[in-house]
């Protein structure tokens, strides 16, 4: 593990968390190597996430006792044992950066991926997003993650993969000084090993390609970030109540 880099993929995380939640109306602090929101909101959202190694998994619990509705909790160093306390695995993902350069994918014949610029796209985005991920474009109540305001946040820009006139992928940048966060890669699945993925991505990177990228790897996403120049620096866990 690469703790210098996991640490700025953990920041990263938490810059897209920070815009996310901002266009949302709910808040999202950092103290003592912890990151967490302030309020309700949906499970998309991580309750907090460590920005340091030296956080202990009381610390960790501490930091969303009362805090309601469904979340996972992100420990960034792979390091905490939360289940004593009452969580369980959910899952680990690869933390990837890419070091500052341009970056460019393939062509794909038809695919035009822009950025969202109106209300309506952001509701594509969404819908979209969901279908991606499950098949079931209605998985959470429209504006619950990505609301028109998301809009007016300054930072974050979110992109449309279109293929033939047809939003088949999504993608989003959020970008502060530090670096480009990388989130919300999706394909739809009629769409998928066309090179849709990398397109997408690498028009999140190029947002601030003067900057690292870093982003949470899924296992289906895992080969389009290596071919786009991103490594693998670590691990991280969420946890889940049990």
């Amino acid at each position: 593990m690469d703790a210098e880099a996991v640490a700025l993929c953990a920041h990263g995380d938490s810059l897209w968390h920070r815009l996310g939640l901002s266009a949302l109306g709910v808040g999202w602090e950092e103290r003592d190597g912890i990151a967490r929101r302030t309020g309700a909101a949906s499970e998309v959202y991580l309750g907090a996430i460590t920005l340091s190694p030296a956080v202990t998994a009381a610390q960790l619990d501490a930091a969303v006792a009362g805090l309601e509705g469904s979340f996972r909790v992100c420990d960034s160093f792979e390091r905490l044992d939360l289940g004593p306390l009452g969580w369980r695995r959910a899952w680990t993902h690869p933390w990837m950066l890419r070091p500052p350069s341009p970056v460019t994918a393939p062509a794909v014949e038809g695919l035009r991926v822009a950025a969202v610029r109106t209300a309506v796209e952001v509701g594509i985005f969404e819908r979209t997003i969901f279908e991606a991920a499950d098949g079931n474009p209605d998985w959470a109540p429209p504006g619950t993650v990505h609301p028109p305001q998301s809009l007016r946040v300054p930072g974050l820009t979110l992109f449309i993969a279109w293929l033939d006139g047809e939003p088949v992928g999504t993608s989003l940048a959020a970008v502060d000084d530090r670096v480009v966060q990388v989130s919300g890669v999706s394909v739809l699945r009629r769409a998928r090993r066309r090179g849709v993925g990398a397109v997408v991505t690498a028009a999140a990177v190029a947002v601030a390609p003067d900057r690292p990228a870093v982003l949470d790897s899924t296992s289906l996403g895992h080969g389009v970030y290596l071919g786009l120049g991103f490594r693998d620096v670590g691990r991280n866990t969420l946890w889940e109540r049990v």
